[in-house]
């Protein structure tokens, strides 16, 4: 029998309909979420413009052009239940059998009115970052939760929701999202919230997370940031607020890196593992230089301190121990010449397809692979397609090996000389 290939796809996007949420909503919060909902305007579009969009079309901008609404929708003609896969599960597995993709690890997105609620995702930077209570930020993420438990439910070994911690005023209630995400078997660990201020949640190196960080090391769940959330408000312009917020979305997800590392956070939980997913490659290698430069040069401010003695590793070895880049179809383009994939090394590295997204690899994913994988040792392939996602998620890959046997590719179908 030929050897099939175990894809895991480290970058899915999902969730329902906006208007959805409201059922998984504690009673006490839907007359917030109907004025959320009101006011609700999905920024990207990708679905279409309804009249309701229609209707603020002169204060806000269309952040995909005409070109690619148009793309958009002519393959959600062609293959409607695709696109379905965002919302339906039995739809979702048929597109990843389709596709060779055994597992899915699952974001919540915002391309196809399905925001959830009161968390602003990529469209922080177009709205004032207090205009939600903390409070609400916590119930919008709670509602997701459980769409996201009933929707995994199908396929748990393979559908692997990234939950969300909707905000860390309230440490307590951060533990209990953790614990709840755990025993509902949502498998694909949490996004830590990524705010540029630090008004009623201090940054992530603030001793008060502790004890969150201990039960997301002891429950082996991964800490994610993902493109999209964490920008200031840039301007009452559109254009120019979304070419802001276009050229900085990248810094504000990387920023949790050297916070996690130089404040020590990685050296006291040595299990906690964290995932940097679609924002790029190339800014690992300068940050991790820098950082080594800070603890080690002996012209810095630091050079005498005793502190800096806390340290049993490089900040660069923390991160080949503890971390993970989840590479996204669109950041990995060239990886069969990058200087950044060859200078990182491979084993960090976790190849994610952005389905359903239009600049995804579905339903190409085979003949995306084989051209972006073209003259990579067969090793390194198997590691950055499944390898290193069975690692970084712990996962149970005698499970997987059965339904990739049926669903994945042929191995010389992606791996050529």
């Amino acid at each position: 029998m030929a050897e099939r290939l175990l894809i895991i796809s480290a970058d899915g996007h999902i969730g329902p309909p906006a208007e959805r949420y409201r059922e998984y909503m504690d009673p006490k919060y839907r007359t917030d979420f109907d004025e959320w909902f009101a006011n609700y305007i999905p920024m990207w579009l990708a679905k279409g413009t309804t009249a309701r969009d229609s209707a603020k079309q002169e204060t806000d901008i269309n952040m995909w052009g005409t070109e690619y609404k148009q793309q958009f929708e002519l393959r959600a003609a062609q293959i409607p239940w695709g696109i379905e896969g965002k919302w339906d599960a039995p739809r979702r597995l048929e597109a990843l059998d389709v596709d060779g993709v055994t597992a899915d690890v699952m974001f919540p997105d915002d391309q196809s009115a399905n925001s959830p609620p009161f968390l602003g995702l990529a469209r922080d930077y177009c709205e004032r970052w207090d205009r939600w209570s903390s409070e609400q930020r916590r119930e919008g993420a709670r509602a997701y939760n459980r769409w996201l438990a009933d929707f995994c439910a199908e396929a748990p070994e393979r559908l692997l929701g990234v939950a969300l911690i909707g905000s860390l005023a309230d440490v307590d209630d951060a533990i209990e999202t953790v614990t709840w995400a755990k025993e509902h078997g949502l498998g694909g660990g949490l996004m830590v919230p990524v705010n540029y201020y630090n008004v009623d949640e201090p940054f992530w190196n603030d001793r008060r997370y502790d004890p969150l960080w201990a039960v997301c090391a002891e429950l082996d769940l991964p800490l994610h940031t993902h493109v999209g959330p964490g920008s200031p408000y840039y301007s009452d312009d559109p254009f120019e607020g979304g070419m802001l917020w276009a050229m900085e979305s990248t810094f504000w997800v990387h920023r949790p890196l050297w916070f996690f590392i130089l404040s020590g956070v990685l050296e006291r939980f040595p299990r906690l593992k964290l995932i940097f997913t679609e924002q790029g490659i190339g800014w690992i290698v300068t940050a991790l230089m820098t950082m080594d430069y800070l603890l080690e040069a002996k012209i810095t401010p630091f050079s005498e301190d005793e502190r800096k003695h806390m340290f049993a590793l490089k900040p660069s070895e923390y991160f080949y121990r503890q971390c993970w880049i989840g590479a996204t179809n669109t950041d990995a383009l060239g990886w069969a010449t990058s200087e950044e994939r060859v200078s990182l090394g491979y084993d960090r590295l976790m190849w994610g397809s952005d389905y359903p997204h239009m600049e995804s690899a579905w339903p190409q994913t085979r003949e995306k692979l084989r051209d972006l994988m073209k003259g990579i040792p067969e090793d390194q392939v198997k590691a950055m397609i499944g390898g290193n996602a069975v690692e970084a998620y712990s996962l149970d890959a005698g499970n997987l090996a059965p339904i990739a046997q049926r669903v994945g590719p042929e191995a010389d179908e992606i791996i050529t000389s």
